[in-house]
């Protein structure tokens, strides 16, 4: 587990750290710290409340919510959520009660690579995660001051945030190039707002944020304050009915040449997703090309469930190695156009040719095929 950390004593801190190792409250005594009560109303809970549109009389930033372009923000994502959770949240929570009822009585830890800020889909489904790490491409950034905004920085700031979040309300997973473009610093300011927001417009209770960074290349610590030269990562703690969750956001190239066994990250990964359950979706069929082979082979060493769409691993490479129970649910097409030169998965097709009529059809849509409706999930336990 990380501790806190700082910048300071940089050099004592290298000396005092063993090799693979991740800095231990002891280790980081000469560092600053943070008080570390559970009082919700800290700066980061009131301000992700004032983005999630939350009016909360205890929040000392909820007089902004007076303010008008606070109240179109508020209307905005309350008509919003309440159309997601009657399309889409209600009937994915209801399914996994059923259909993952196993790997939700097991497993606390939730891997989700590619995932950019979309930690509301990984808690619908898996409501009793505790950790998630999350991983991908988009900037970390901050939360916005938003008690020192005029009117129109509001407004503006408001616009560009309602943006950031269409793409998941109305098709269940981020674009990267609108990332890119909304996340930018003079917009939304990075993905660690929208990630805020999910936390708790779930019902969540933000009570610390700390930012990851590497003191080497053999040891990683956490700081209160951002490091932009050295932070690739950030942790959110946070509470629901008393119980305590860590979200982790990692921001890193996980192809071959950067992820492999005598990297830090990857020694992070292979040591904090023993055991877990692993999640994927929409993402870009990365893990089908060979630079990606370390990350898959880390996905199917450590999980103990799988869960993934079609551009996930490869079913071929999931029945290969002969120790995974496999699940189909849904409907099978070809990839969407934007992957013009992959073909359908020949051990999926035979699948549902052997056994199509007791492959059970999603009661929701998620994924690529929003438009077509014909959505496929796979789901594998190990033996």
């Amino acid at each position: 587990m990380l501790a806190c950390g700082g910048s300071s004593n940089l050099e004592n801190e290298k000396k005092a750290i063993k090799k693979d190792s991740l800095i231990t409250k002891q280790q980081a005594d000469s560092l600053p710290k943070k008080n570390n009560n559970l009082s919700y109303n800290n700066k980061f809970n009131n301000t992700s409340k004032v983005l999630s549109g939350i009016n909360d009389n205890s929040n000392g930033l909820n007089f902004l919510l007076d303010s008008s372009a606070w109240k179109e923000n508020k209307t905005f994502i309350d008509d919003s959520w309440k159309k997601l959770e009657k399309s889409r949240l209600t009937k994915l929570e209801a399914w996994s009660s059923k259909e993952l009822s196993d790997a939700n009585a097991n497993i606390s830890t939730v891997f989700y690579p590619f995932s950019g800020p979309d930690f509301l889909t990984a808690n619908a489904f898996f409501p009793n995660l505790t950790k998630i790490i999350m991983l991908g491409l988009e900037p970390i950034g901050e939360l916005p001051e938003l008690e020192k905004y005029k009117y129109e920085d509001a407004k503006s700031y408001c616009n560009s945030f309602k943006s950031s979040l269409n793409d998941i309300f109305n098709r269940s997973y981020f674009i990267t190039q609108y990332m890119l473009r909304d996340f930018q610093k003079q917009k939304v300011n990075g993905l660690l707002p929208v990630l805020c927001f999910f936390i708790s417009r779930t019902g969540h209770e933000i009570t610390d944020i700390k930012y990851i960074y590497k003191l080497n290349n053999d040891s990683l610590a956490e700081n209160a304050d951002k490091n932009s030269k050295k932070t690739f990562g950030v942790k959110v703690t946070c509470e629901k009915n008393g119980i305590k969750k860590q979200i982790y956001y990692f921001k890193y190239d996980v192809s071959n040449k950067q992820f492999s066994d005598t990297n830090v990250f990857y020694k992070f990964i292979n040591k904090h997703t023993k055991p877990s359950v692993t999640y994927i979706k929409s993402a870009s069929y990365l893990l089908h090309a060979n630079f990606m082979s370390n990350m898959k082979k880390i996905i199917l060493n450590n999980s103990n469930f799988l869960l993934e769409d079609d551009t996930g691993i490869p079913y071929n490479d999931i029945e290969k190695a002969k120790n995974w129970k496999i699940k189909l649910y849904g409907k099978y097409t070809q990839p969407v156009k934007d992957f013009p030169y992959l073909k359908l998965q020949t051990g999926i097709v035979k699948a549902f040719e052997k056994d199509s009529a007791n492959i059970p059809n999603l009661p929701f849509h998620l994924g690529y095929h929003w438009q077509n409706k014909k959505d496929l999930l796979i789901y594998c336990k190990k033996k």
